[in-house]
């Protein structure tokens, strides 16, 4: 889609419909003072006037002039304004135009803390989210879409407005990518499917590809990863990318993505309820190839490596059974007590595959990998898991600035007894609690961590209960929402 700056006044603006902001009144102010060209337009105002409440987040009113159609969307309290209401603005904007018109121009708040660069960079990821939807694809007869422009109105066409659009683009790119790979049926998105996307994507963006299939894998000594993978038909892979963008340092940032295309749960079977969105259970491996991807087209100027173990957790004939003991590929053996926690042991070699093959000085994994988190969180946080203060309030800190919530979990020493085996080092469940699955989400924690050597600074984010959301919203539709990408290309651009 073309999104454009114009510093055009209203009256030369011959788009379909044009957008105006109008935030809530709050103690000292009206909303008729919500932007400079409203008082211009007496019907506006006469709303307005009579209207004196309207202003919240999302409401909407269609007026109509001579000349002009125009839209006012309520933008909440101006004090609460900030890049993830801004961008959900521009979101619902859009999404609402979609097959009504063919170019939408939006004029911008005025007055707020956010930068210009952040401003259009909001606008933008906003724009091409709600524009894009995964679910039409396998429609026969889905509604087409009419929109193709975009136009941004500005006082002045700062440099830093142009500069945030692109970048913008690039990100919402990466999470749209994200969302299309998630929101495909496991009958299509296989392994082999996920491989030769990330082998695109390498050759695009000159990323350095590894790929280890079961037979590699299992020589190199992945265990877990191999033990997950021997219950599926499908072949399965440890994928890795590199990006090197500064050969002057020894610094590397590892990032680690749970890759399950499906998830039956293995041998310890999943109840059929919501088994269908088990699909998604790869979005931590997508988030990860996106963010490789944006890392490489804004030229970040960091090492990273993006690892990423894709397979099924199939109940086949060769399945792994509860009660198997495997050997990881950090050297710990682990107790496989449920099959239906495979996620980890997935993710306990890929995290040694990245500091041991790739050395990574700087961890971080992602997975959708506990239910316990969504009992903890719901479905607005993002749990996040450490053994580095420091290192784990950064990556809550870049969350925050770009609307994406992250919220820390204990991990004491106290909860190493939770994952301690009777006849392996680990389990990969957590047991010794007072009710069955206590502190499910810190043992899942725990077990990966014991993957880490070293003390090296590790962060695991559980994106159970964000990776997802069934219930479309007035700025995205269903399905995928590529959670954690804004925040890992926030944390590195400041790496």
């Amino acid at each position: 889609m073309k999104i454009q700056l114009a510093t055009k006044p209203l009256s030369e603006i011959k788009s379909d419909f044009v957008v105006f902001p109008v935030f809530e009144p709050e103690e000292s102010t009206s909303n008729l003072n919500s932007i400079l060209p409203i008082g211009k337009l007496e019907i506006i105002k006469q709303f307005l006037s009579d209207n004196p409440k309207f202003g919240k987040l999302f409401e909407s009113q269609l007026l109509y002039t001579k000349d002009q159609k125009i839209i006012l969307l309520g933008l909440g309290k101006k004090s609460k304004l900030d890049f993830k209401s801004l961008q959900h603005w521009a979101g619902a904007a859009t999404k609402s135009s979609l097959t009504k018109a063919k170019q939408i121009s939006l004029f911008l708040p005025q007055d707020i803390t956010l930068s210009v660069e952040e401003i259009g960079q909001a606008v933008a990821i906003g724009a091409e989210i709600a524009l894009f939807d995964p679910s039409k694809t396998y429609k026969s007869e889905a509604e087409p879409t009419k929109l193709v422009s975009v136009e941004i109105i500005v006082e002045r066409a700062e440099r830093g407005y142009q500069d945030g659009l692109k970048r913008g683009q690039i990100i919402a790119e990466g999470i749209n990518l994200v969302r299309r790979l998630g929101d495909m049926p496991a009958n299509d998105m296989t392994p082999t499917y996920f491989l030769n996307i990330v082998k695109e994507i390498a050759k695009e963006n000159k990323l350095k590809l590894t790929v280890l299939d079961e037979k590699q894998a299992k020589k190199k000594g992945m265990g877990a990863f191999c033990g997950v993978a021997q219950g599926s038909d499908e072949p399965s892979y440890m994928i890795a990318l590199e990006h090197s963008g500064n050969i002057r340092t020894k610094d590397k940032m590892g990032l680690i993505g749970k890759g399950i295309t499906f998830d039956t749960g293995g041998l310890n079977l999943k109840p059929g309820n919501h088994m269908n969105e088990m699909q998604y259970d790869m979005l931590g491996a997508a988030a990860v190839l996106a963010t490789m991807q944006i890392a490489a087209k804004l030229g970040f100027k960091s090492n990273l490596v993006g690892v990423m173990p894709v397979t099924e957790n199939m109940p086949g004939a060769h399945a792994q059974k509860p009660g198997d003991i495997v050997k990881t590929y950090s050297g710990k053996t682990a107790e496989v007590l449920n099959t239906d926690a495979e996620g980890r042991l997935v993710l306990i070699d890929a995290v040694a595959f990245a500091q041991q093959d790739f050395k990574a000085t700087k961890l971080i994994d992602l997975a959708t990998l506990t239910g316990a988190i969504i009992v903890a969180l719901g479905d607005f946080y993002t749990g996040a898991f450490g053994n580095n203060p420091k290192f784990t309030q950064d990556i809550i800190a870049s969350g925050a600035k770009v609307g994406e919530k992250i919220w820390e979990l204990p991990m004491d020493e106290e909860f190493d007894e939770m994952v301690k085996g009777d006849f392996g080092d680990i389990t990969n469940i957590g047991h010794g609690g007072s009710m069955p699955g206590a502190a499910g989400s810190i043992t899942g924690a725990k077990f990966i961590e014991a993957g880490v050597k070293d003390n090296a600074p590790w962060v695991h984010l559980d994106i159970a209960g964000t990776a997802w959301d069934m219930k479309p919203k007035p700025y995205r539709g269903k399905g995928a929402t590529g959670v954690s990408v804004k925040t890992l290309v926030e944390l590195l651009s400041n790496t």
